[in-house]
C-alpha cells in the first residue's frame, strides 16, 4: 500500500520554556518564567482550538484509567468547542473503549505513532507502512542478540512465540501479542506498519547504538515505554501524523495545544502553538516543551485544559460529582 505523501510544515519559532527552565528542541535550561506561547494562550492572547494529547503517561495515569478529574476536563473543553485527538504510539485496541467515548468528538485519531489515521466514520484515512527489507534485517538482528521482537500489523501484534516480554503489552491493553512462528515468511505477506524491540531497559539501551548504525538513512527510532525500542519508516513521527490530519481539518497549528511524555511526542510537542509536557516527562518532553503541568497522577491533561482552555474563555474548572 502506497502511502499518501504527508505535507511539509515548518515548525513554529521556538519560545523559552516554563516552569521547569527548559527550552524546546533541546536547548540549555533558561529562566523559570512563562514562555511566551504559554503566557499568551494562558492570557486569551491566543486561544486553543483542537488538543492533541498522548495516551500513555498523558492522559492515563500508571493504573491505566481515565480520572473522573481529567474527564469532566475532556468533556468540558468539547463542550466550548475545542475537541479532543489522541495522538498515539497504540494500536486500535480494547484501549480505546476506556478513552475514545470521554473525547466528545468523532474526529480522526492518531495510531502508531501517526503511522495510521482513522476515523469513525469513514475508517482508515492515512497509513504508512516499513519497508521489508527493514523488517527482515531486524529479524535477523533479534535473533542474533536474543531480542524479542513483536510487529505491529494494522490492529494485529505478531511475534515469533509469546513471552513475558510480549505480554508486557497487554497491560496497556493492546490487541493480545500473537504467536505466529518464524516472521520470515510473513514478510511481504502482513502488512506491518512498526516494529518493537524488547527487552529490559539495561539491554535496550546498550542495544540502540548497534540499532541505529543498522538502520542508519532508512528508518527511524523512538521510544514511548522503557525497555520498548521501535522502529518506524524513515522520517515517521506522532508530528508528521498530526501536521497531516491539522492540513484536513483546516486547523492552524499555531492554535494546537499538545500534551505529551515521552521521546515520541517530541515532534508533536514542537509542532503545536503549545506544547505541554507532563510532569513526568522524560527529559526530551521536557526539552521540547513551552510549559509543563502536574504528572498523569495528578491529572496533569486537566490542570492544562483549565489553565489554557478554559481559563482564557472565563470558565471555571469543572466540579467533580
Amino acid at each position: 500500500m502506497l502511502a499518501p505523501s504527508i505535507p511539509s510544515r515548518s515548525l513554529p519559532a521556538a519560545p523559552a520554556s516554563l516552569w521547569a527552565g527548559r527550552q524546546r528542541r533541546g536547548g540549555p535550561p533558561s529562566s523559570p518564567a512563562l514562555s511566551r506561547a504559554a503566557d499568551a494562550f494562558a492570557s486569551g492572547e491566543q486561544r486553543v482550538e483542537l488538543i492533541v494529547s498522548d495516551v500513555d503517561g498523558t492522559l492515563l495515569n500508571r493504573q491505566q484509567q481515565l480520572t473522573p478529574g481529567t474527564r469532566a476536563a475532556l468533556a468540558a473543553a468539547a463542550e466550548c468547542g475545542v475537541p479532543v485527538v489522541v495522538a498515539t504510539g497504540k494500536a486500535m485496541g480494547p484501549w480505546r473503549d476506556d478513552v475514545l467515548p470521554y473525547l466528545g468528538s468523532s474526529l480522526p485519531q492518531i495510531y502508531l505513532q501517526g503511522l495510521l489515521i482513522n476515523c469513525p466514520d469513514e475508517g482508515v484515512l492515512y497509513s504508512r507502512q516499513l519497508e521489508e527489507q527493514v523488517f527482515l534485517e531486524a529479524i535477523e538482528f533479534a535473533e542474533q542478540h536474543g531480542l524479542t521482537l513483536t510487529a505491529y500489523s494494522g490492529d494485529r501484534i505478531v511475534c515469533k512465540e509469546t513471552n513475558e516480554q510480549s505480554d508486557r503489552l497487554i497491560w496497556y491493553k493492546e490487541p493480545t501479542p500473537e504467536s505466529i512462528g518464524p516472521l520470515e515468511p510473513h514478510v511481504g505477506q502482513l502488512p506491518i506498519f512498526k516494529l518493537i524491540f524488547m527487552e529490559q531497559e539495561h539491554r535496550i539501551g546498550e542495544v540502540r547504538p548497534q540499532v541505529e548504525s543498522l538502520f542508519a538513512g532508512r528508518a527511524s527510532l523512538t521510544t514511548a515505554i522503557p525497555g520498548m525500542l521501535e522502529v518506524l519508516p524513515l522520517g515517521a513521527s506522532k508530528g508528521l501524523g498530526v501536521g497531516w490530519l491539522l492540513d484536513r481539518l483546516g486547523v492552524d497549528p499555531a492554535a494546537v495545544l499538545a500534551l505529551g511524555d515521552g521521546e515520541n511526542d517530541v515532534e508533536m510537542l514542537q509542532l503545536a502553538g503549545l506544547g505541554v509536557a507532563m510532569g513526568n516527562a522524560g527529559p526530551p518532553a521536557l526539552a521540547a516543551a513551552d510549559a509543563v503541568t502536574a504528572s498523569n497522577e495528578e491529572d496533569g491533561v486537566a490542570r492544562a485544559i483549565e489553565r489554557y482552555v478554559l481559563a482564557p474563555r472565563g470558565l471555571a474548572a469543572p466540579a467533580l460529582a
